[in-house]
């Protein structure tokens, strides 16, 4: 019997259907029809068939879709506070489009198939056309994305008023300071009405828009109970940072006595519709509170190491019932956006010390494969590749990745979690569609995407460069007001 010529059968010769070791199965036809999976069978082994191990697909759950890497542009690895003054100032002015496709795309070779972005704005006045390049560079791909909007109504500077910041440097950089981040900020009611404004614009199948207050330290009480509200209203997802760093709990700690957790639920934040990224010092009774009220913890190890925020307290999150997912946070460990290399390190991480037990593999995989998608678009899955499932899946080639084990003990998940990376990836599908073949990225051309950002990088490095030396004092005045702890007043 042949399949209707308008399905694509993939051969596996090894299908991991779900995030279980037991679901591992051995010689599979999987038939793709209209962005889901329409049949799977077994079926004798195929004659000279490449040997591909098949999966379900990654879901990049927390990212910024910066196509330069930090390092390239001199926003050099120190802590969060210090950090992000270099990361925004030092970036070079280059084509929105270019800097989303060339993320994406290193996304999407190590096996991503949909993304959380949350975007960080090179020209806050050009906002909505940032947004239309950004899904215009995922749709080219075949990415589905959410599309993060940023809102933030104070604190540019720092953890208190910029005015406490900028006293402590000399007339001359308080007037650069005011007029690279001080300007005024759109009310509360304007940047509710913008997400709106993007999805009129953006939202479709394959983009869902999200409300995106940076985080507790920039947003006021009334712009999160705004979100809260409009959230409720609307079903929109909401999607922001949470104590990333020691210093925003111990600012947290200062300014919400009763507990900054209960405080967002006093707001009307708490739901299923809330992902907190990074969640590095929360306490049990505030994962408690969290599982209970069904909020997703986006997790960012190779980030936090980088930064030096710390290690998430991950079995605490497990114990307590936390939902899950995984984002690599434009801060991969090795600067290369590699969500495979992404889930070892976690795995190392938190798989727990000793005969402690930690993380499972199964966690693992269900938070990057299952509740990772749940983030992006709010849609729920059980992970498994079966009929009537999404077709979104990873193909490995075995030879490569698995060729040498000759070891019963050895399983899939083993070696998948022991050394699989985006080199080992030959197939990536995305609701159907093929977006990576034999490792290339197969909706634009990669390189030249890169050549062209990196051509208007360098073009623009002169005006960033320039602003090294002010930007060195303004963070010199950063470690002394963090070292001062007026922050905390």
């Amino acid at each position: 019997m042949t399949a209707p010529s308008d399905t694509t059968q993939i051969f596996a010769h090894r299908l991991l259907a779900g995030a279980d070791r037991a679901a591992v199965a051995y010689n599979r036809r999987i038939g793709i029809r209209g962005g889901t999976i329409c049949d799977v069978q077994e079926c004798p082994a195929e004659e000279g068939a490449p040997p591909l191990f098949v999966m379900p697909a990654l879901a990049n759950a927390h990212d910024h879709g910066r196509g330069l890497s930090r390092l390239a542009y001199g926003a050099l690895d120190d802590a969060l506070e210090i950090w992000l003054a270099g990361a925004s100032a030092l970036h070079p002015p280059v084509d929105p489009y270019l800097l989303a496709a060339a993320a994406f795309a290193r996304m999407v070779r190590s096996g991503v198939a949909a993304a959380v972005h949350c975007h960080m704005p090179q020209r806050s006045d050009r906002l909505v056309d940032e947004a239309k390049a950004v899904c215009r560079a995922a749709g080219d791909i075949g990415l589905p994305i959410a599309f993060v909007v940023p809102m933030v109504d104070r604190h540019r500077l720092g953890y208190g008023e910029d005015d406490a910041i900028l006293g402590l440097l000399n007339e001359s950089d308080r007037e650069v300071l005011r007029a690279r981040w001080a300007r005024p900020l759109p009310s509360v009611q304007e940047q509710v009405a913008m997400v709106g404004e993007i999805a009129r614009h953006c939202e479709s199948a394959t983009v869902n828009v999200q409300f995106g207050p940076y985080g507790l330290e920039w947003a006021s009480d009334d712009l999160l109970s705004s979100v809260a509200e409009a959230s409720a209203r609307t079903g929109r997802r909401v999607h922001m940072h949470c104590q990333e760093t020691r210093r925003q709990r111990a600012w947290a700690d200062t300014r919400f006595p009763g507990g900054f957790v209960a405080h967002l639920d006093a707001l009307g934040l708490l739901s299923p519709r809330l992902t907190l990224a990074h969640c590095v010092w929360l306490r049990p009774e505030e994962c408690e509170l969290l599982a209970e009220r069904g909020v997703t913890v986006a997790l960012n190890a190779s980030s936090n190491l980088r930064l030096g925020s710390g290690v998430a307290p991950v079995a605490e999150f497990v114990g307590r019932g936390v939902r899950l997912a995984v984002g690599i946070d434009a801060l991969s460990l090795d600067d290369d956006d590699d969500a495979l290399r992404e889930l070892r390190l976690l795995y190392r991480l938190h798989r727990g010390s000793s005969l402690d037990p930690g993380l499972s593999a199964a966690d693992l995989l269900r938070a990057a494969t299952v509740t990772g998608f749940s983030v992006v678009d709010g849609s729920e899955r059980d992970g498994a590749l079966a009929s009537g499932a999404p077709a979104d899946l990873v193909a490995f080639d075995w030879d490569r990745l698995g060729g040498d084990v000759v070891s019963s003990r050895t399983t899939e998940i083993d070696i998948l979690l022991g050394r699989a990376t985006g080199g080992h990836v030959a197939s990536v599908w995305s609701r159907g569609r093929e977006i990576v073949r034999d490792g290339r990225v197969t909706g634009l051309d990669e390189p030249a995407v890169i050549g062209e950002l990196r051509a208007q990088a360098a073009a623009g490095a002169e005006a960033a460069n320039a602003f090294v030396p002010a930007l060195e004092r303004y963070q010199a005045a950063l470690r002394r007001y963090y070292g001062q702890e007026r922050h905390l007043q």
